[in-house]
């Protein structure tokens, strides 16, 4: 995936996880360049760039909750 495209990806989950957890983007973003999820979003063997940003989202909101 093309860096471009794959930062685009990324700017909309954490705006998505903002909306979702009435937090500013800011904050959204700490929580997901901390979470793993964040971390495997730029290694493609986890797959996790072909996965909806829904689906991230909400992966990364259960990491939140079980932490």
């Amino acid at each position: 995936m093309k860096d471009y495209i794959l930062y685009r990806k990324i700017a909309r989950i954490i705006i998505q996880l903002a909306d979702e957890l009435h937090i500013s983007p800011k904050r959204a973003m700490l929580l997901f360049y901390k979470s793993t999820i964040g971390k495997q979003l730029h290694d493609p063997k986890y797959g996790y760039q072909l996965m909806s940003d829904t689906y991230i989202v909400n992966d990364i909101k259960t990491e939140i909750k079980d932490s």
